[in-house]
C-alpha cells in the first residue's frame, strides 16, 4: 500500500512498466486533466449542493434567491481553499481517496433516503407508477443501501468475508 505522495509514482508505474519511460508524460497530462475537470465539477456542484442541505435544514432561507444565490457564491470562494488546505494538512492522497469514499458511502444512503422521502410527500399519487416500478424502486433501493454500506466498510477495512 503505498503511503504518502507515493501513491502518484506507484500510479504512474503502471503506464510506464508496460509502455516504457515516456508514458509518465501520458500518465502526467492525464492525472492533470482528470484532476482540473474534477475541481471544475466539485466548485460548479459541490456548493449547490451544500446550499441546498443548509437550506433543507433551516440554516438558510432556500426560498430567498437572494439569500441561496449569497450561500452558493460564499461556498464557491471559500471550498476550494479548504480542499487544499485539507490536502497539505493531511499530505496523503491515499487517506485522501479512503475520505472520499466513505463520504461517498453516507451520500448513497442519504440519497436513497431523499427518494423515498420525496416520493412519499411530494409526488401526486398519479405519478408514482405502477407496483413494479415501486418494486424497481425497492430493488434499486436495496442495492444502493447495499454499495453503500459495503463502499463504507470496505474503505475502513471491514469488508464482509469472502
Amino acid at each position: 500500500m503505498p503511503e504518502g505522495n507515493s501513491m502518484i509514482t506507484t500510479l504512474s508505474r503502471v503506464y510506464t512498466d508496460t509502455m516504457g519511460p515516456w508514458a509518465e508524460y501520458l500518465f502526467l497530462a492525464g492525472a492533470i486533466t482528470v484532476l482540473y475537470s474534477t475541481l471544475i465539477g466539485s466548485t460548479a456542484s459541490v456548493p449547490r449542493l451544500w446550499t441546498n442541505t443548509l437550506g433543507l435544514l433551516g440554516v438558510v432561507d432556500w426560498r430567498d434567491a437572494r439569500v441561496r444565490r449569497r450561500t452558493i457564491r460564499i461556498l464557491t470562494c471559500c471550498l476550494p481553499p479548504l480542499w487544499a488546505g485539507s490536502f497539505l494538512f493531511v499530505q496523503s492522497p491515499v487517506l485522501m481517496v479512503q475520505i472520499g469514499g466513505i463520504g461517498g458511502g453516507i451520500f448513497l444512503l442519504a440519497v436513497v433516503v431523499a427518494v423515498w422521502r420525496l416520493r412519499s410527500t411530494d409526488v401526486e399519487r398519479r405519478f408514482r407508477g405502477s407496483p413494479w416500478l415501486t418494486v424497481a424502486l425497492l430493488l434499486s433501493s436495496a442495492a444502493i443501501v447495499f454499495l453503500g454500506i459495503y463502499g463504507v466498510l470496505d474503505v475502513l477495512g471491514l469488508s464482509l468475508p469472502e
